[in-house]
């Protein structure tokens, strides 16, 4: 199995697989030094490997993304680095016929992302998604994270006295 590699680069020519039968496979790794995300969300130090399966279809693109993001812990506000993964799948369908040069008709689902008509897949927009997917809504900077909660005073329980003797029956078994 022979793994090709892209350095800072996402744009693969798949003439030569769309040619192939059908099962036919390509490795890659990708790495990226940079992704922008979003206006407000980049990406560093993207690496992927990714596996093209020619489908009857067009090329079926999997694999597993790594990538680093500058956060903003949302318990403690303390800026860090995290490192996410994302296991990624998605379609890519030809624009135009590999044989005869002609147009093809548009994928029927939008989700299904095109190979330009020279035969050139692009898998920035697809990582880019995948990416955003990885980062968490909330980071945390890690499991010994103060939090707000060091901040707080916690008041005594006050237990109903209607359910005091249930809680006195839950005492005796522990």
């Amino acid at each position: 199995m022979r793994i090709r590699h892209l350095e800072n680069d996402t744009i693969i020519n798949v003439s030569q697989l769309l040619k192939a039968p059908v099962g036919t496979e390509r490795y890659f790794t990708v790495h990226l030094d940079r992704l922008v995300l979003d206006s407000d969300l980049e990406a560093r130090d993207l690496a992927a490997s990714v596996r093209l399966l020619r489908t009857s279809n067009g090329i079926l693109a999997t694999g597993q993304l790594h990538v680093t993001a500058h956060q903003t812990c949302v318990r403690c506000l303390t800026e860090f680095d995290g490192r996410y993964s994302e296991s990624f799948e998605a379609e890519f369908w030809p624009t135009v016929d590999i044989l005869t040069g002609l147009p093809l008709p548009p994928p029927p689902d939008e989700d299904i992302f095109t190979i330009d008509k020279n035969h050139h897949l692009d898998l920035q927009e697809m990582l880019r998604q995948y990416a955003i997917l990885a980062i968490p809504l909330y980071p945390v900077c890690g499991p010994q994270c103060p939090g707000p909660e060091s901040l707080w005073q916690r008041e005594e329980e006050v237990i109903d006295a209607r359910l005091a003797v249930l809680q006195s029956l839950l005492d005796e078994r522990a």
